[in-house]
Protein backbone atom coordinates (compact mmCIF):
# COMPACT_ATOMS: atom_id res chain seq x y z
CA UNK A 1 0.00 0.00 0.00
CA UNK A 2 1.30 3.66 -0.67
CA UNK A 3 -0.08 7.19 0.98
CA UNK A 4 -1.78 8.61 -2.20
CA UNK A 5 -3.24 12.05 -2.78
CA UNK A 6 -5.89 12.99 -4.53
CA UNK A 7 -5.71 16.96 -5.49
CA UNK A 8 -9.08 17.58 -6.25
CA UNK A 9 -10.15 15.91 -2.67
CA UNK A 10 -9.21 18.75 -0.95
CA UNK A 11 -9.46 21.44 -3.28
CA UNK A 12 -6.31 21.73 -5.28
CA UNK A 13 -6.64 23.03 -8.87
CA UNK A 14 -3.42 23.50 -10.16
CA UNK A 15 -0.95 22.80 -12.98
CA UNK A 16 0.28 19.38 -12.65
CA UNK A 17 4.03 19.77 -11.83
CA UNK A 18 2.26 22.53 -9.28
CA UNK A 19 0.14 19.28 -8.01
CA UNK A 20 3.25 16.91 -7.60
CA UNK A 21 5.31 19.61 -5.65
CA UNK A 22 2.28 19.65 -2.97
CA UNK A 23 2.53 16.05 -3.06
CA UNK A 24 6.02 15.52 -2.01
CA UNK A 25 5.61 18.33 1.12
CA UNK A 26 2.62 16.40 1.77
CA UNK A 27 4.94 13.12 2.43
CA UNK A 28 2.65 11.46 -0.13
CA UNK A 29 4.07 8.39 -2.09
CA UNK A 30 1.36 8.62 -4.72
CA UNK A 31 -0.96 10.90 -6.27
CA UNK A 32 -4.22 10.48 -8.62
CA UNK A 33 -4.73 11.57 -12.22
CA UNK A 34 -6.96 13.79 -13.81
CA UNK A 35 -7.71 11.93 -17.54
CA UNK A 36 -8.91 15.02 -19.26
CA UNK A 37 -5.98 16.89 -18.11
CA UNK A 38 -3.20 14.61 -19.64
CA UNK A 39 -5.62 14.03 -22.71
CA UNK A 40 -5.55 17.78 -22.80
CA UNK A 41 -1.45 17.34 -22.51
CA UNK A 42 -0.93 14.95 -24.77
CA UNK A 43 -2.20 17.32 -27.75
CA UNK A 44 0.57 19.42 -27.28
CA UNK A 45 3.34 17.46 -25.50
CA UNK A 46 4.48 14.25 -25.62
CA UNK A 47 2.66 12.19 -23.29
CA UNK A 48 5.62 10.64 -21.82
CA UNK A 49 6.26 14.04 -20.05
CA UNK A 50 3.95 13.11 -17.53
CA UNK A 51 5.33 9.93 -16.92
CA UNK A 52 8.77 12.08 -16.38
CA UNK A 53 7.19 14.66 -14.40
CA UNK A 54 5.96 11.60 -11.84
CA UNK A 55 9.28 9.46 -11.76
CA UNK A 56 11.17 13.13 -11.02
CA UNK A 57 9.13 13.72 -7.80
CA UNK A 58 9.45 10.06 -6.86
CA UNK A 59 6.13 10.41 -7.08
CA UNK A 60 3.23 6.99 -8.24
CA UNK A 61 0.50 7.20 -10.25
CA UNK A 62 -2.23 6.60 -7.89
CA UNK A 63 -5.88 6.29 -10.22
CA UNK A 64 -8.01 8.17 -12.25
CA UNK A 65 -11.78 8.48 -11.90
CA UNK A 66 -13.94 7.36 -14.93
CA UNK A 67 -15.58 10.84 -16.12
CA UNK A 68 -18.80 9.67 -16.62
CA UNK A 69 -21.16 7.78 -14.14
CA UNK A 70 -22.63 4.43 -14.86
CA UNK A 71 -26.05 5.23 -13.74
CA UNK A 72 -26.54 8.37 -15.81
CA UNK A 73 -29.05 9.18 -18.43
CA UNK A 74 -28.49 7.20 -21.45
CA UNK A 75 -27.62 10.08 -23.48
CA UNK A 76 -24.80 11.20 -20.97
CA UNK A 77 -23.64 7.72 -20.49
CA UNK A 78 -23.38 7.40 -24.18
CA UNK A 79 -21.47 10.50 -24.75
CA UNK A 80 -18.90 9.53 -21.80
CA UNK A 81 -18.61 5.79 -23.16
CA UNK A 82 -17.64 7.31 -26.61
CA UNK A 83 -15.15 9.39 -24.74
CA UNK A 84 -13.68 5.70 -22.87
CA UNK A 85 -11.35 4.42 -25.49
CA UNK A 86 -8.70 7.53 -25.81
CA UNK A 87 -9.02 7.58 -22.00
CA UNK A 88 -7.65 4.60 -22.11
CA UNK A 89 -5.76 4.62 -24.69
CA UNK A 90 -3.66 7.61 -23.18
CA UNK A 91 -3.80 5.88 -19.38
CA UNK A 92 -2.46 3.02 -20.73
CA UNK A 93 0.89 4.75 -22.09
CA UNK A 94 0.86 5.95 -18.74
CA UNK A 95 0.77 2.72 -16.89
CA UNK A 96 -2.47 4.37 -14.97
CA UNK A 97 -4.36 1.49 -14.90
CA UNK A 98 -6.93 1.89 -11.87
CA UNK A 99 -10.17 3.08 -12.69
CA UNK A 100 -12.32 4.61 -10.11
CA UNK A 101 -16.18 5.16 -10.13
CA UNK A 102 -19.13 5.10 -7.56
CA UNK A 103 -23.05 3.83 -7.83
CA UNK A 104 -25.74 6.01 -6.81
CA UNK A 105 -27.51 4.52 -3.66
CA UNK A 106 -31.04 5.24 -4.75
CA UNK A 107 -33.42 6.01 -8.10
CA UNK A 108 -36.66 7.24 -8.27
CA UNK A 109 -37.27 5.74 -11.62
CA UNK A 110 -35.74 2.42 -11.26
CA UNK A 111 -36.75 -0.34 -8.86
CA UNK A 112 -33.55 -2.03 -7.65
CA UNK A 113 -33.76 -5.21 -9.78
CA UNK A 114 -34.22 -2.68 -12.77
CA UNK A 115 -31.58 -0.54 -11.19
CA UNK A 116 -29.44 -3.71 -10.81
CA UNK A 117 -29.77 -5.13 -14.73
CA UNK A 118 -28.83 -1.68 -15.86
CA UNK A 119 -25.81 -1.20 -14.25
CA UNK A 120 -24.90 -4.75 -14.74
CA UNK A 121 -25.45 -4.52 -18.32
CA UNK A 122 -23.47 -1.22 -18.57
CA UNK A 123 -20.56 -1.90 -15.98
CA UNK A 124 -19.82 -5.62 -18.09
CA UNK A 125 -19.54 -3.18 -21.43
CA UNK A 126 -17.36 -0.62 -19.69
CA UNK A 127 -15.00 -3.30 -18.31
CA UNK A 128 -14.94 -5.47 -21.35
CA UNK A 129 -13.47 -2.44 -23.42
CA UNK A 130 -10.98 -2.25 -20.40
CA UNK A 131 -10.00 -5.25 -20.49
CA UNK A 132 -8.68 -5.42 -24.08
CA UNK A 133 -6.35 -2.53 -22.10
CA UNK A 134 -5.74 -4.27 -19.13
CA UNK A 135 -7.28 -1.39 -16.90
CA UNK A 136 -9.10 -2.50 -13.26
CA UNK A 137 -12.28 -0.45 -12.66
CA UNK A 138 -13.22 -0.41 -8.85
CA UNK A 139 -16.48 0.44 -7.44
CA UNK A 140 -17.59 2.17 -4.39
CA UNK A 141 -20.71 1.99 -2.52
CA UNK A 142 -22.17 4.70 -1.06
CA UNK A 143 -23.49 4.11 2.96
CA UNK A 144 -24.59 7.46 4.05
CA UNK A 145 -28.13 6.76 5.31
CA UNK A 146 -28.73 10.66 4.41
CA UNK A 147 -28.68 10.46 0.68
CA UNK A 148 -30.94 7.76 0.20
CA UNK A 149 -33.44 9.16 2.11
CA UNK A 150 -36.59 11.00 0.21
CA UNK A 151 -35.97 8.66 -2.63
CA UNK A 152 -38.29 6.04 -4.24
CA UNK A 153 -36.00 2.81 -4.50
CA UNK A 154 -32.93 2.25 -2.61
CA UNK A 155 -29.97 0.89 -4.36
CA UNK A 156 -26.82 -0.74 -3.69
CA UNK A 157 -25.46 0.64 -0.43
CA UNK A 158 -23.14 -1.64 1.65
CA UNK A 159 -20.37 -4.30 0.61
CA UNK A 160 -22.43 -7.31 0.57
CA UNK A 161 -25.14 -6.06 -2.06
CA UNK A 162 -21.53 -4.52 -3.83
CA UNK A 163 -20.02 -7.89 -3.59
CA UNK A 164 -22.90 -9.81 -4.80
CA UNK A 165 -23.27 -7.21 -8.02
CA UNK A 166 -19.26 -8.05 -8.72
CA UNK A 167 -19.89 -11.83 -8.17
CA UNK A 168 -22.71 -11.10 -10.47
CA UNK A 169 -21.08 -9.68 -13.16
CA UNK A 170 -18.25 -12.82 -13.78
CA UNK A 171 -15.62 -9.77 -15.08
CA UNK A 172 -11.87 -10.64 -13.90
CA UNK A 173 -11.25 -6.97 -13.58
CA UNK A 174 -14.13 -5.54 -11.77
CA UNK A 175 -13.54 -4.60 -7.91
CA UNK A 176 -14.20 -2.79 -5.04
CA UNK A 177 -13.33 1.14 -4.39
CA UNK A 178 -13.72 0.46 -0.30
CA UNK A 179 -14.39 4.02 1.24
CA UNK A 180 -14.15 3.60 5.34
CA UNK A 181 -16.58 6.47 5.35
CA UNK A 182 -19.30 4.56 3.91
CA UNK A 183 -18.05 0.97 5.65
CA UNK A 184 -18.81 3.03 8.59
CA UNK A 185 -21.71 4.77 7.53
CA UNK A 186 -23.34 1.39 6.05
CA UNK A 187 -22.54 -0.64 9.49
CA UNK A 188 -19.69 -2.34 8.12
CA UNK A 189 -17.09 -4.11 10.21
CA UNK A 190 -13.12 -4.64 9.67
CA UNK A 191 -13.77 -8.23 10.17
CA UNK A 192 -15.43 -7.90 6.47
CA UNK A 193 -12.65 -6.71 4.97
CA UNK A 194 -11.01 -9.70 6.11
CA UNK A 195 -13.50 -11.29 4.05
CA UNK A 196 -12.07 -10.14 0.94
CA UNK A 197 -9.18 -10.77 -1.51
CA UNK A 198 -6.95 -7.99 -1.74
CA UNK A 199 -7.18 -8.57 -5.51
CA UNK A 200 -10.75 -7.64 -5.46
CA UNK A 201 -10.16 -3.87 -3.83
CA UNK A 202 -8.67 -1.44 -6.59
CA UNK A 203 -8.06 1.72 -4.32
CA UNK A 204 -9.09 2.70 -1.06
CA UNK A 205 -10.14 6.01 0.45
CA UNK A 206 -9.63 7.06 4.16
CA UNK A 207 -11.33 9.52 6.10
CA UNK A 208 -13.37 10.62 9.54
CA UNK A 209 -16.31 10.92 11.05
CA UNK A 210 -18.38 13.48 13.57
CA UNK A 211 -19.40 11.96 16.79
CA UNK A 212 -22.82 11.58 15.99
CA UNK A 213 -25.31 8.91 15.27
CA UNK A 214 -24.50 7.53 11.45
CA UNK A 215 -28.41 8.12 10.77
CA UNK A 216 -27.27 12.02 10.77
CA UNK A 217 -24.08 11.48 9.28
CA UNK A 218 -23.81 13.98 5.99
CA UNK A 219 -21.68 13.20 3.17
CA UNK A 220 -19.98 16.23 3.08
CA UNK A 221 -18.87 16.65 6.44
CA UNK A 222 -16.06 14.55 7.22
CA UNK A 223 -12.90 14.81 8.95
CA UNK A 224 -9.24 13.90 7.80
CA UNK A 225 -7.70 10.68 8.79
CA UNK A 226 -7.24 9.79 12.38
CA UNK A 227 -8.67 13.39 13.50
CA UNK A 228 -11.58 12.57 15.65
CA UNK A 229 -10.91 8.99 16.08
CA UNK A 230 -14.04 7.76 15.44
CA UNK A 231 -13.90 5.01 12.39
CA UNK A 232 -11.09 2.77 13.08
CA UNK A 233 -8.72 3.73 11.02
CA UNK A 234 -5.92 1.58 12.26
CA UNK A 235 -7.88 -1.16 12.05
CA UNK A 236 -8.77 -0.61 8.85
CA UNK A 237 -5.64 -0.41 7.74
CA UNK A 238 -4.06 -3.33 9.24
CA UNK A 239 -7.02 -5.29 7.41
CA UNK A 240 -6.04 -4.40 4.20
CA UNK A 241 -2.55 -5.09 4.83
CA UNK A 242 -3.32 -8.37 6.08
CA UNK A 243 -5.14 -9.66 2.84
CA UNK A 244 -2.62 -8.27 0.53
CA UNK A 245 -4.18 -5.26 -0.42
CA UNK A 246 -1.23 -3.47 -2.16
CA UNK A 247 -2.48 -0.16 -4.11
CA UNK A 248 -3.17 3.59 -3.44
CA UNK A 249 -4.48 4.83 0.18
CA UNK A 250 -6.17 8.14 -0.30
CA UNK A 251 -7.55 10.53 2.02
CA UNK A 252 -10.88 12.45 1.25
CA UNK A 253 -12.42 14.04 3.69
CA UNK A 254 -14.52 16.49 1.89
CA UNK A 255 -14.41 19.40 4.76
CA UNK A 256 -15.10 22.80 4.60
CA UNK A 257 -12.25 23.89 6.35
CA UNK A 258 -9.73 22.09 4.75
CA UNK A 259 -11.18 23.25 1.10
CA UNK A 260 -10.80 27.03 2.35
CA UNK A 261 -7.16 26.79 3.32
CA UNK A 262 -4.05 27.70 1.24
CA UNK A 263 -3.12 24.61 -0.40
CA UNK A 264 0.42 24.46 0.89
CA UNK A 265 -1.56 24.22 4.22
CA UNK A 266 -4.03 21.81 3.27
CA UNK A 267 -1.24 19.48 1.99
CA UNK A 268 0.93 19.64 4.68
CA UNK A 269 -2.47 19.58 7.42
CA UNK A 270 -3.35 16.39 5.61
CA UNK A 271 -0.36 14.69 4.79
CA UNK A 272 0.21 14.95 9.13
CA UNK A 273 -2.56 13.23 9.95
CA UNK A 274 -2.41 10.83 7.24
CA UNK A 275 1.03 9.89 8.25
CA UNK A 276 0.66 9.80 11.87
CA UNK A 277 -2.19 7.45 11.50
CA UNK A 278 0.33 5.17 9.24
CA UNK A 279 2.67 4.50 11.28
CA UNK A 280 0.08 4.02 14.51
CA UNK A 281 -0.80 1.10 12.07
CA UNK A 282 2.48 0.23 10.41
CA UNK A 283 5.95 -0.69 12.26
CA UNK A 284 8.52 0.29 9.65
CA UNK A 285 8.09 -2.41 6.42
CA UNK A 286 4.75 -3.53 7.44
CA UNK A 287 2.47 -2.20 4.54
CA UNK A 288 4.56 -2.96 1.61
Amino acid sequence: MFRNLSPEAININRILIEKLRLAKIGNFEGMDISIFECLEFSKNEKIWKIKSLFESFDVKIGGWALPFNIGDKEEKFSEGFEKLQDCLKTAKELSAFRVYTWFYPFSDELSFKENFQLHKERTRKICEIMDEYGFKLGIEFVGTESLRKNHKYEFIWNLQQMMEFIEELKMENVGILLDSWHLYASEGRIDDIKKLKGEKIVCVHVNDAPPIPKENLKDDERFLPGETGVIDLVGFLKALNEIGYAGPVTPEPFNKRINQLPDEIAVRLTGGYFLKLWEKAFSKGDSE
